[in-house]
């Protein structure tokens, strides 16, 4: 175990030989505390499965969602599937989103300028 102040290797005891500090003060909460703590707190127990979100909650109004990707450690047909469904989503921004976003907008550029010539008239 390390020394959270000067990061040196702690003996059995939990006393740095270096700085002197001992263990930190960190300690499970009781379930009494735990009811009546409205603050961040660190779950001690191991979520069974890593990929389920978990929810943590100290107030009934405030809820915390916690989801981890981990895309690093996975194999390379699931890269390549990410990869495409990137691609798929850029040429569909691409090739049809923004042209039929350009020509609505030129529709209303032509509209506009119509009723403009049409009321300069009248």
């Amino acid at each position: 175990m390390r020394c959270s102040k000067c990061n040196r290797e702690m003996d059995e005891t939990g006393k740095c030989s270096y700085c002197g500090s001992g263990d930190d003060p960190v300690r499970v909460m009781s379930q009494e505390e735990q009811a009546t703590y409205n603050g961040v707190t660190i779950d001690d127990k191991i979520n069974e499965q890593a990929d389920q979100p978990y929810m943590h909650i100290h107030n009934p109004y405030q809820k915390v969602y916690v989801k981890n990707i981990n895309i690093g450690h996975s194999n390379w047909v699931t890269k390549l599937v990410i990869a495409l469904v990137v691609m798929a989503i850029a040429a569909f921004v691409l090739f049809v989103a923004l042209p039929v976003a350009l020509i609505g907008i030129g529709i209303g550029i032509v509209v506009w300028l119509i009723l403009t010539f049409i009321r300069g008239y009248m």
